[in-house]
Order: C-alpha cells, then sequence, then structure tokens
C-alpha cells in the first residue's frame, strides 16, 4: 500500500471518530446552545390600607378662615389662618386651644374648628347707652308699651353713660312671661332667669322673668322691677367699683346690701309713685320691715342678711334722708346725694365708710346709732307724694351747715296694733314636677292666685299651709332660709315636714314674716323664692 493510501484511510477515520463524539457528548456544549428562561422567585402582592380622617373649619360672625377643610390622610398637616373682617378682631378657636390666628393641624382624628371673632369697640365714652330691647311675644301687648314708655322716661331722667369699664356701647333688655320656660340663653349657654343685670366679663345684660302672677293681679311689681333694674345699670355707670365683679370678697368691688339695693329699691318706690300715683313703699316694701333694722343695722352691710323686697335696706335710705335733711340738705339735694353724688364718688369694700362721711357729712357708726331712735314702721318717714325724680337730679341747691336740727324723735313712734282682723288660714296645694337640672315646674295656687311656671315666687300668710305634692325624682326639694345658704341642716326651715323629699307630700305652716326660698339639694339653679306676710 503505497503512502498516499494510507494517509486518506487514517485522515478518514479521524473524521469518523469526531463526528461520532459529537453526536454522544451533547451536554457538553450545553452553555453555548441552551436558550431555557428560568423566571425570578414569585412575590406576594400585599394591598396598603390609608386611614383618612375629616377637617371642618369655619368662621363665626366677622370673620373668614382659609380653609374649609375636607377629608386628608391620618398625619396630613393643614394651615389654616383666621382672618378678621372689619370691625372685629380674632380672638381665637374654638375646637382647639392654639392661639394665633394661624395654625398648623395634623390630623389624627375627625376634627371640627371654628374661628372666633369678636366685635371691636367702638365706645365713646360720655355718650348715652343704647339699649336694645329683645321683649318676648309671651309678654302682653299693653306690657309692651307700658315697657317701652318706662324705658323712654327712665333715660331722659337719668341717662346711662358709657364708661370704658362698661365694655361695649349696647345694652341688650331680655324680658318675657315666665308663663313659658326661659327663651334667652346667656353668654355661657344657660337660660336666663330672675332679675338682674348680669355680664362676663366682655358686656352686660339685663334679663327681666316677669311671673305671670303678676299679669294676673295687676301687680306693680311688673312695672316696678324695670326701674330697679335699670338704676343698677345707671350706678354702674357711674361708678367702676359697682360694676366689679362681685362675690364678697373682691376689694375692689362694692357689696354693702343697704346701699346697693336699698337705693335701687327706693328709687323704684319714687318712679311707681311719680308715674302711677301708686304708694308702692306701702304696697311693696313697708310690710317687710322689722325691728333688727334699728337694733342691728350693721347686718344689712351682708347680702347674707334675710331682707324681704328689701324692705329693711329701704327703710335704712328714708331714714338717711331724714337724718341729712336734719344736717341741713333739702329733700331732693338728700336724695340726689344717695342716688347720685355718692356713687360718683365710686365707693368700694375697702373705703366706702370714708366716702360715706365725706359725701354725708355724718358717719356710718353715728347714722346706725342715730337709727336707735326711730320705730321699725316705714310709714312715718315715707317721702312726700310731690317730690319727683327729674327734681331730685336737676338739684342745684347747696347744704345749708347752720340749719337748726329737728328733734329726731317721730311725733308718732307708737305703732299700732298690727294683729289682722281675718284669722282665716288657707291651705295652699302645689304640685312640684323636674323635666330637666334646671328648674322646678310648680303648679297649683298661692295667697295671689294660679302659680305656675318655672321656679315661680309663691307667698301665703303666717298661719297658712303649704302642701306640696312631690314628683321630681333625682331632685330632692328642700325648704331653705338663705337662698345661697345650702341644704345643711342649720339652713332648713324648722318645722317642714318630709323637707328634702322628691316623692310624697312636703307640708309647712309658716310662723314668721319673712323671705325664704326652695331649692334643689343638686341643683342651685332649681331656686324660687317663699314671701311670708303677716
Amino acid at each position: 500500500m503505497n503512502n498516499y493510501y494510507r494517509i486518506s484511510i487514517i485522515l478518514f477515520l479521524i473524521i469518523a471518530v469526531i463526528s461520532c463524539s459529537k453526536d454522544s457528548d451533547d451536554s457538553y456544549g450545553s452553555y453555548t446552545s441552551q436558550n431555557t428562561y428560568t423566571p425570578p422567585p414569585a412575590t406576594t402582592s400585599t394591598a396598603t390600607t390609608v386611614t383618612q380622617y375629616t377637617l371642618a373649619a369655619s368662621a363665626g360672625v366677622g370673620g373668614t378662615v382659609s380653609t374649609s377643610g375636607g377629608t386628608y390622610d391620618e398625619g396630613t398637616s393643614i394651615t389654616i389662618t383666621a382672618s378678621a373682617n372689619d370691625g372685629y378682631e380674632f380672638t381665637g378657636w374654638s375646637g382647639s386651644d392654639m392661639s394665633s390666628s394661624t395654625i398648623t393641624i395634623t390630623l389624627n382624628s375627625n376634627t371640627t374648628i371654628e374661628a372666633v371673632f369678636s366685635q371691636i369697640s367702638t365706645l365713646s365714652i360720655g355718650e348715652n347707652i343704647n339699649f336694645v330691647y329683645n321683649l318676648h311675644e309671651s309678654l302682653p301687648d299693653n306690657y309692651i308699651t307700658e315697657f317701652n314708655t318706662i324705658m323712654d322716661n327712665l333715660i331722659e331722667i337719668m341717662p346711662a353713660k358709657q364708661q370704658s369699664w362698661l365694655f361695649n356701647p349696647d345694652l341688650n333688655i331680655y324680658a318675657w312671661n315666665n308663663i313659658i320656660s326661659s327663651p334667652f340663653v346667656d353668654a355661657n349657654g344657660n337660660a336666663m332667669q330672675g332679675a338682674s343685670i348680669s355680664g362676663n366679663g366682655s358686656s352686660f345684660w339685663m334679663v327681666l322673668e316677669i311671673p305671670s302672677d303678676e299679669f294676673i293681679n295687676n301687680s306693680m311689681h311688673r312695672y316696678s322691677v324695670i326701674a330697679h333694674e335699670y338704676f343698677h345699670f345707671y350706678q354702674m355707670s357711674l361708678s367702676e367699683s359697682f360694676a366689679a365683679p362681685s362675690d364678697g370678697t373682691n376689694p375692689n368691688a362694692f357689696d354693702v346690701l343697704w346701699l346697693a339695693e336699698g337705693t335701687a329699691a327706693s328709687f323704684e318706690s319714687l318712679f311707681i309713685q311719680q308715674y302711677y300715683g301708686v304708694n308702692y313703699f306701702e304696697e311693696g316694701q313697708a310690710w317687710g320691715v322689722s325691728e333688727t333694722v334699728v337694733n342691728s343695722p350693721e347686718s344689712y352691710e351682708s347680702r347674707n342678711v334675710q331682707d324681704m323686697n328689701y324692705s329693711n335696706s329701704v327703710f335704712m335710705i328714708l331714714a338717711l334722708i331724714k337724718e341729712l335733711e336734719k344736717v341741713g340738705f333739702s329733700t331732693e339735694k338728700a336724695f340726689q346725694s344717695v342716688y347720685k353724688t355718692f356713687w360718683e364718688s365710686n365707693p368700694n369694700n375697702t373705703n366706702w365708710k370714708n366716702i360715706f362721711e365725706e359725701v354725708f357729712t355724718i358717719s356710718v357708726d353715728s347714722f346706725y346709732t342715730m337709727l336707735e331712735s326711730y320705730t321699725a314702721d316705714m310709714s312715718l318717714i315715707y317721702p312726700s307724694s310731690s317730690i319727683t325724680l327729674q327734681d331730685i337730679i336737676n338739684d342745684n341747691s347747696t347744704i345749708s351747715t347752720d340749719s337748726t336740727s329737728t328733734d329726731s324723735t317721730s311725733t308718732d313712734s307708737t305703732s299700732t296694733d298690727s294683729t289682722s282682723t281675718d284669722s282665716t288660714s288657707s291651705t295652699y296645694s302645689i304640685t312640684v314636677t323636674a323635666q330637666s337640672s334646671s328648674n322646678y315646674i310648680l303648679s297649683g295656687s298661692d295667697q295671689n292666685g294660679n302659680v305656675s311656671g318655672n321656679d315661680p315666687s309663691i307667698s301665703a300668710k303666717v298661719g297658712d299651709t303649704f302642701s306640696f305634692n312631690m314628683n321630681s325624682p333625682g331632685h330632692p326639694f328642700y325648704l331653705i332660709k338663705v337662698s345661697n345658704g345650702g341644704t345643711d341642716s342649720s339652713n332648713l326651715i324648722d318645722g317642714v315636714t318630709n323637707n328634702g323629699a322628691s316623692s310624697g307630700t312636703i307640708s309647712w305652716t309658716p310662723s314668721e314674716v319673712g323671705t325664704y326660698y326652695y331649692i334643689c339639694e343638686f341643683h342651685a339653679s332649681m331656686l324660687g323664692t317663699i314671701s311670708i306676710t303677716e
């Protein structure tokens, strides 16, 4: 075999071996030819829940806010700006303790917030107070007509002038017939009641809740109370101390009962006497005078003493007028000094005795001693029916210091037998219920006729009997001596059967003339007056 042939056979064999190797070892070259996709490990999808809260933002009267709010994710911060309108100023937020006009709230709960604004005072010192009448439709039409006439007369006689301490240029008067529930609420959201001048540190208002029996019985008190409360505001316009917050401990206030209330109560009697020809001293006050007023007059400095219709305080004012006449005051000048000059001197709980002596030329202690010579009979010291309030306020006379003092002993100091010829006693049945913690509701009768409404005043004579038929669960009904003395045993009226019951019958036959009260053990606003006469 030649070499060429051998080489050919060898090459053929090599080629054959190589071909067989590729066919039998396919995995060797798989890294170059493999095209298989392997997916990544599967992941689990979890939905995220976002908590959302609402913001409700609003503005009170007198301004706007930059947003009204909406619905936001928890933790969202929202900035709110309060802007006051002309004539108003921003005073704070209702719903937040933050005080800035621009605040940022981070929402973690549903939130309601309101911007609060107040009207900027436009006081004109020395100008007449503007009175705004809020007279409820429950009042009879003829009373509303008379109310307007009375206020016109009062404002003309002695206008109350605006002062910096009176806060607001307008004074609202709220009046209604208590045959209905109180239709008005005060600045703190409480139902108005009673008769008073009230305030909250930024404004004052007058409250006149007129008992329905005063319309039924044509009581002059329904008119005199207007003059009484007006006079208090007149006092406030003269004396910053009289307008100051008073709780019996403020040295810069004025709390002397007989001077504060005796002036207002004697003024209302002079007003009724002048404009209606009725001796209201006789009708409304004289019967309440007690011997204490001449034996212990200093006790009437405190508001804790019983003083029915301020009778003893009025007695002291009329006695003071008599003593001033003896040292040279004309009757008009004496009343003017009591009604105006004294208050213009701004007496307070600290300096009032000094001012008393400066204005009246006699000391308080001397006056109290002078009272010892009086008989506790107001009829002996009634003022003349011819005196007018215009003459009192406009008097320009001087004090005559050389006048001769007259005998201070009354020419008729012996009181007549006051024993009533009517010995008949009556029993008055009154049903007592309570629908809330604001008022007792009484229905029945007393010596003046029908009794009805919320916490009405009731009255009877000594020897009459009250029978209270109780249906007031949760509101124990107590008969007490002093209105702010609570229901401690020392303040409970003696001789009351079942006192403090909320069911059954409470019975009481009063044995002494006086002013007493009924009150709820747990709610001091559930309070009414009981007047006992001879």
